[in-house]
């Protein structure tokens, strides 16, 4: 009976070491290597359809709110909406602030655009920020 017992609880500190030993992912899963999740608002916000608006340029605003250690870029990229894909503007900002400030050109008048915009980690190109919106020229 000893035996039996001993063999037992053996067993439940084997377990309880191999599983408190055992490697957890760091990242959740999410692919970020290790790094926190990338938090971005932008001004217009992520998601909106802004109303028509004379004139061919229009300000844009990313705020990053959680930065990787290593810092981001920012990649912003405008293109009409429907079946022309190639983008109009595009612009890279290799040393991304909290706070960047942009301006889109060239918006063609009286038709939907979508802004598209990508933060990405300098070191983990799986930890990206994507969001977009759409706005038009009058």
């Amino acid at each position: 009976m000893k035996k039996i017992v001993l063999f037992g609880l053996a067993t439940i500190l084997a377990l309880t070491v191999t599983v408190g030993c055992k490697k957890k992912k760091d990242d959740g899963g999410n692919n970020r290597c290790g790094e926190s999740e990338i938090k971005v608002t932008t001004i217009p916000a992520n998601g909106t359809i802004d109303p028509p608006a004379p004139g061919t340029s229009f300000p844009l605003v990313v705020n990053v709110e959680a930065m990787p250690v290593s810092g981001a870029s920012i990649t912003v990229s405008a293109r009409t909406e429907g079946g022309n894909t190639t983008p109009y503007f595009t612009t890279t900002l290799d040393n991304a602030l909290a706070s960047n400030s942009f301006t889109i050109n060239n918006t063609p008048a009286g038709t939907t655009c979508i802004v598209d915009v990508l933060v990405t980690s300098k070191t983990c190109n799986t930890n990206q920020w994507k969001g977009s919106y759409r706005y038009s020229a009058k």
